[in-house]
């Protein structure tokens, strides 16, 4: 009874010390991990002709619909590439990011390791997006400043990631725990 409130107090107490800066990175982190999973998991979808994009679609086809549309109209096309980011995202980025976010709310040591695969595995998909579009596709998008905005994010959040695990080990260090005493 004794170990089990010890360890009670110990994760409130770390919840309590948690900056708000960490805890705004990990909702950010989690939620990245929920818009980037099931929009590219309904890629995957469309790919495979399962699913539609169009306005008379579900809510996530006509998203896409809209999206396609009006700020890249790259999105309707269904190529190798973009089928291989799409893959990436929804199988391996997306509940990637959802689990560094999980270990970033709870502080846990693991996220540090994590957290660094992630950061990496984003930089190399973001990079290789922003370059492949600025020398190959930029001329789908109708909209700059949309697909700027939504593209630029991706970039910062790995970032500030790769800093903060860096840069603040103390966050993550596993605190000791009392063993329970045998009698």
């Amino acid at each position: 009874m004794e170990a089990s409130s010890s360890v009670a107090t110990q994760t409130a107490t770390a919840q309590r010390n948690r900056p708000i800066w960490l805890g705004i990175l990990a909702v950010l982190y989690m939620l990245l991990g929920i818009v980037t999973a099931i929009p590219q998991f309904y890629y995957v979808l469309y790919y495979a002709n399962l699913v539609t994009a169009s306005p008379h679609a579900n809510l996530l086809g006509q998203i896409w619909y809209w999206y396609a549309t009006n700020v890249d109209t790259g999105a309707l096309s269904r190529d190798s590439g973009t089928m291989a980011g799409a893959l990436e995202d929804a199988f391996m980025l997306g509940p990637l990011y959802f689990i560094t976010g999980l270990g970033l709310w709870q502080r846990q040591s693991w996220v540090r390791l994590m957290g660094i695969f992630t950061a990496g595995g984003a930089l190399y998909a973001i990079l290789y997006f922003i370059l492949t579009y600025t020398l190959d596709h930029l001329a789908s998008v109708t909209d700059v400043v949309t697909f700027w905005a939504t593209t630029l994010p991706y970039l910062a959040l790995p970032i500030w990631l790769l800093v903060t695990l860096l840069t603040r080990k103390d966050l993550f260090s596993p605190t000791p725990q009392s063993l329970p005493q045998q009698s």
